[in-house]
């Protein structure tokens, strides 16, 4: 058996390696991309010449909603929906409401004009009409 050095130096500098990485890897995660706080609920309905989809996004502001359409079949639905604060300070029984950033990818069974979509908020319900190509 032989006996190697320790050298405490070492270690401290692995040790501050590390922290760095952690630290690295913790705030490039927030500056890239924002943590997805609920998943919206989504129907949809799909007819000879457009595919329609209801998104239920009760207590969000229209102003706070983005939908796009990219590679003509892929639906991105984002936004955010920020909490009421008339709680804080008081004993809470039951929290089910659910805020912040949303977002939901949606594969569509068909491609589409990102130019002819159509959306709709009223009532909490977000509706979205694609017409369909071909």
């Amino acid at each position: 058996m032989t006996l190697e050095k320790w050298d405490p130096w070492q270690e401290f500098s692995t040790l501050q390696q590390s922290v760095n990485e952690l630290f690295n890897e913790f705030f490039t995660r927030f500056i890239t991309t924002k943590e997805i706080a609920f998943t919206p609920q989504v129907n949809m309905y799909e007819t000879e010449k457009e595919i329609i989809l209801h998104v239920a996004l009760p207590g969000t502001l229209q102003e706070d909603i983005d939908v796009s359409l990219e590679k003509d079949d892929v639906l991105f639905i984002r936004g955010e929906r920020l909490g009421t604060h008339d709680s804080i300070g008081s004993l809470c029984h039951i929290q089910e409401l659910c805020y912040g950033y949303f977002e939901r990818k949606l594969s569509l069974p068909a491609k589409c004009f990102s130019e002819k979509m159509k959306a709709d908020f009223s009532g909490g319900i977000l509706t979205v009409h694609l017409a369909k190509k071909g």
